[in-house]
């Protein structure tokens, strides 16, 4: 039970890393300096508990690419983003401690955005299957830093 205890607080720890830059690749679908809502709700196989939904608020300025707007955290780098229409696909590869490779795909709507994300690696040693469903509402105007 201790293991599945660390492991769990590793997990969130990981999606509040996506967390906090999920909101980019809506923003820079959007207008300059808005304000969004993000929910991320992620599910891994072999978890005796189902993690809450987490959501944070973000000022996100326009600009950029859609690579660069791919939410990963430091640690990861995008190799791959692909825009067609009103959808971007992407990969990428996590490097060190508990490394992971994965994909997801984003999809636009008005104002706001939901997509998936999937990761497959090690966490504390053991494998890992985890899928993030993400969700972002413009919620209002802000300045961005």
């Amino acid at each position: 039970m201790r293991a599945i205890g660390k492991r769990a607080a590793r997990v969130v720890v990981l999606a509040g890393g996506m967390l906090a830059v999920a909101v980019t690749p809506a923003a820079r679908a959007q207008a300059a300096d808005d304000l969004y809502e993000v929910t991320v709700k992620m599910e891994m196989a072999g978890m005796p508990m189902s993690m809450p939904a987490m959501t944070q608020r973000s000022c996100v300025k326009k600009g950029g690419s859609d690579a660069d707007s791919v939410p990963h955290q430091d640690n990861c780098k995008v190799n791959d983003a692909k825009r067609t229409g009103n959808k971007v696909t992407f990969t990428m590869v996590c490097s060190g401690r508990d490394a992971m490779t994965g994909n997801g795909e984003l999809m636009y709507t008005g104002d706001g955005y939901s997509g998936t994300i999937r990761l497959k690696g090690k966490m504390e040693g053991q494998d890992m299957e985890m899928t993030q469903a993400i969700s972002g509402r413009r919620v209002g105007a802000c300045t961005a830093r």
